[in-house]
């Protein structure tokens, strides 16, 4: 049952976040550009890249914990497999917000709206790093293929998430020249 409800978890909210940034950025389509804030065009390439790293790396590790984590696996000896519901909602509902709140951020430039966005980041951010954790934990003797991969992938989500949202994006976004 608990992997029925990660894959659900997966799909509803999943699909939220690709819905959010479609609809954020066909119903603003004069501030869609402007996401990019003041972050140096020589970074843009680079962060499309990992954004794409990021969400081949999210799909390696779901499914090496959908296939070769046991609902019964204690990480780190504390946390069953429920918390892993925990980390991915606390992921994918503030990434599902994000859009949104940015928008109305640019709107009106209030600092409680900054405060939003960058809650919403930072929450991502800091699940993805506890996320990456718990993979790393699921290293057994008898390792299966796909662990290094969901390693790999969740060290480039996490990556993504902490150095290039969480700390470019926020740093550079309001420094507009």
């Amino acid at each position: 049952m608990y992997k029925v409800s990660l894959v659900i978890i997966n799909i509803i909210f999943g699909s939220l976040v690709l819905l959010s940034y479609y609809n954020g950025i066909n119903k603003n389509p004069e501030l869609s550009l402007k996401l990019w804030g003041g972050v140096p065009k020589i970074l843009h390439t680079f962060i499309v890249i990992f954004m794409f790293v990021g969400a081949i790396g999210y799909f390696f590790f779901t499914t090496h914990l959908l296939l070769n984590v046991s609902t019964d696996y204690m990480f780190f000896e504390k946390f069953n497999y429920w918390y892993l519901h925990i980390i991915y909602l606390m992921i994918l509902i503030p990434s599902a917000l994000w859009m949104d709140l940015t928008f109305v951020y640019m709107r009106d430039g209030t600092a409680l709206n900054w405060f939003y966005v960058v809650s919403c980041l930072f929450s991502v951010a800091f699940f993805s790093v506890v996320l990456f954790l718990f993979i790393v934990d699921t290293y057994v003797d008898k390792v299966h293929w796909l662990y290094f991969p969901a390693v790999l992938g969740s060290l480039a989500f996490a990556f993504h998430t902490v150095f290039l949202d969480g700390l470019i994006w926020t740093f550079f976004f309001n420094k507009i020249k």
